[in-house]
């Protein structure tokens, strides 16, 4: 047995290796960088009064660089509404030693705030006073119950994709498939937080988790074509490893990098986790700029899926002939959208296929004959055995004339030219006669 050579080795384990070793580096840089340390980045806070906004700026600026965003408010009332339309996650009264915020943004971020306005209100000589202006529902005491939910309705839609490439379905069946599952996902996941108190009751929720379902799956599908063997890396960085994160559900987005915190109004998770705590905490504030970009993702996805389909349409009406065969890069599904190998065990198309028997002189078959196909040129197409009767299938052959040879041990072989056309051509029979018939017939 030849050994494999390095350098084929190495290419072997990285193609076999790559994924687990991205997701190793991935859940390092995605997961363990933003979360290990939380701490502001560019947090919008309102504080009521110039003056005192001027001053608490300069604090936080010294203390935390980049890592507070003061504005100024006139009064009170003005400092909760700041929080209720989602322009400031906390505001700060100093003549009450009053902070306003917003439970339903996550505990973490309320921890956050508590250590850092206590001092400020000490320092004036005040009691901090929490106020608490979007409680989060019963059953949702941490604030992260919400993005649990939409977990469920986030990762599922792209493995569902992987595990359709699978199955011997049209392209059509398959997307009708994602709709079904996306919609699956949607009740079940609402009706379940209703259950345990996670959510209020608010149907629209039905909808926006619908469409964060679609808004994974149809780009994930889409892809698939382009980006080939990677589709699990691209789908899972782009999906889960950036979008988690980058989310504000588990972690609130002001307090993880500015990389991570930019990527938040762009991705369909952050945007699903915006629009569901607009509607359910804040009256609907910010909920319709999400509700958008998932519809947006929806689009790009659909249009990827168009795209493949006309281009695919386009390839086989110019050029009739062309046959993709088992054993190239790419095949295409029953509906001509080309899918990668590595995710989906080709089914054979059979477009054009040569069948027959190899038989002796006495009419019966003969078992383990070879049948050698070649073209014009003498490149082998196919080399295959008979079966026990005798019987072979070529299947895939281009629509051109092509040699076939049937031979057998202690045989004379048989030798034929034959244009292959679509479908099925039966009855391509052969008759060996053996060598000693052929020498006592010359003889």
């Amino acid at each position: 047995m030849t050994e494999a050579q390095p350098s084929s080795l190495v290419r072997t384990l990285a193609s076999a290796l790559w994924f687990p070793m991205f997701f190793i580096v991935g859940f390092m840089v995605c997961y363990l960088l933003p979360f290990h340390a939380p701490a502001p980045h560019d947090m919008p806070v309102a504080v009521v009064g110039d003056q005192a906004a001027q001053q608490l700026g300069s604090a936080f600026e010294q203390k935390m660089p980049g890592g507070v965003d003061v504005s100024a408010v006139p009064d009170a009332q003005a400092a909760r509404e700041a929080i209720t339309q989602r322009d400031a996650v906390a505001a700060y009264d100093p003549a009450h030693g009053e902070l306003f915020y917003a439970k339903a943004n996550g505990s973490a971020l309320q921890m956050v705030l508590q250590q850092m306005f206590t001092p400020v209100a000490s320092a004036a000589g005040h009691h901090l006073v929490l106020t608490d202006l979007a409680p989060s529902a019963p059953g949702d005491v941490m604030g992260t119950g919400l993005f649990y939910c939409l977990l469920a309705l986030n990762i599922p839609p792209y493995i569902t994709v992987m595990m359709l490439l699978r199955a011997a379905l049209s392209t059509r069946q398959k997307l009708l498939a994602l709709v079904g599952v996306g919609a699956f996902g949607s009740v079940v996941c609402y009706f379940a937080a209703l259950s345990m108190d996670v959510i209020h009751a608010e149907p629209a929720l039905i909808l926006i988790g619908f469409l964060l379902t679609q808004a994974v799956a149809w780009p994930t599908f889409g892809l698939v074509p382009y980006v080939k063997q990677f589709i699990p890396g691209v789908a899972m960085g782009l999906f889960v490893l950036l979008s988690m994160p980058s989310s504000s559900g588990a972690i609130p987005k002001e307090l993880v990098p500015e990389f991570f915190q930019s990527l938040h109004r762009f991705l369909p998770l952050g945007q699903a986790v915006d629009s569901m705590r607009g509607i359910l905490y804040f009256d609907g504030a910010g909920a319709l700029p999400a509700v958008a970009g998932l519809c947006a993702w929806f689009a790009v996805g659909a249009a990827l899926v168009a795209f493949n389909q006309v281009r695919a349409k386009r390839k086989r009406a110019s050029d009739p002939e062309v046959v993709t065969t088992a054993g190239t890069y790419e095949h295409e599904d029953d509906s001509d959208v080309v899918v990668d190998p590595v995710l989906e065990a080709p089914k054979p198309r059979h477009h054009r296929t040569l069948a027959g028997t190899v038989r002796g002189v006495d009419g019966r078959g003969v078992a383990g004959a070879i049948v050698t196909v070649t073209d014009a040129n003498g490149v082998q197409l196919a080399h295959l055995v008979t079966s026990g009767a005798g019987e072979y299938e070529v299947h895939d052959l281009p629509g051109r004339y092509v040699t076939v040879v049937a031979s057998a041990a202690g045989m004379r072989p048989a030798v034929d030219r034959i244009m292959v056309r679509a479908g099925r051509i039966d009855g391509c029979d052969f008759v060996l006669a053996a060598e000693e018939q052929v020498g006592a017939g010359r003889a």
